[in-house]
C-alpha cells in the first residue's frame, strides 16, 4: 500500500509546470520590485490554474499509476526473445498499467515507463491492463495481428519489466 500526501502531488505538479517557459527561466533577484512582484504573480496565476483544474487528482493518480513498478519475475527462458509461439501465457507484471487510446496510436504507462503502439495493438494491450493472463495464439487471434507482430510487442515490455511470459503463468 502506498500512501500519496500533498507534497507528493505538489512535486508532481512542479514537473508538470515544467512545461511552462515561465518556470524554467531565472528568477529576478535582482530586478526592480515592480519586475519581482510581476514575477511572482505570473507564477502564481499558471500554478493556481494547474490546482483548479478539477482532473488533477485524477491525472495525478493515472501518472503514479503508470510509474508503479510490478513485481520483478524473470521470463525464463524467454529474456533474450520472446518466441513467435502461441502456446506462451503473458501478463503484465504490475496491476496498475494505465492504458491511453489516442486516435494514432495507444500508449501504455507501466512498472515505470511509457511504451507507444500503433492503434492496433489497443486488442492486444487492453486484456493485460485488465489483469489477465493471455496466451499468445489468444492475443493475435483477438488483435486479428499476425503472431510475429504480436511476439515483438510482448518483446518489448518484457525487456521493460513490465511484462513477464512463460509457460505456467
Amino acid at each position: 500500500m502506498q500512501t500519496h500526501t500533498p507534497t507528493d502531488l505538489m512535486t508532481w505538479v512542479s514537473e508538470q509546470l515544467l512545461t511552462h517557459e515561465d518556470w524554467r527561466r531565472d528568477l529576478p533577484l535582482l530586478a526592480a520590485p515592480d519586475v519581482q512582484t510581476d514575477a511572482v504573480d505570473g507564477m502564481r496565476k499558471q500554478l493556481a490554474e494547474l490546482l483548479d483544474d478539477p482532473e488533477l487528482l485524477a491525472r495525478y493518480r493515472a501518472a503514479m499509476d503508470g510509474q508503479a513498478v510490478g513485481r520483478m519475475v524473470p521470463s525464463l527462458p524467454y529474456i533474450d526473445a520472446v518466441p513467435v509461439d502461441g502456446g506462451p501465457r503473458v501478463r503484465l507484471t504490475t496491476a496498475r498499467a494505465v492504458l491511453d487510446v489516442g486516435e494514432d496510436a495507444v500508449t501504455l504507462s507501466a512498472a515505470g515507463a511509457v511504451y507507444e503502439f500503433a492503434r492496433e495493438a489497443e486488442a492486444v494491450l487492453r486484456p493485460l491492463v485488465d489483469g489477465r493472463t493471455v496466451d499468445m495464439a489468444a492475443l493475435a487471434d483477438t488483435a486479428g495481428l499476425a503472431l510475429e507482430d504480436v511476439a515483438g510487442l510482448v518483446q518489448e515490455l518484457v525487456a521493460g519489466q513490465a511484462a513477464v511470459v512463460g509457460s505456467l503463468l
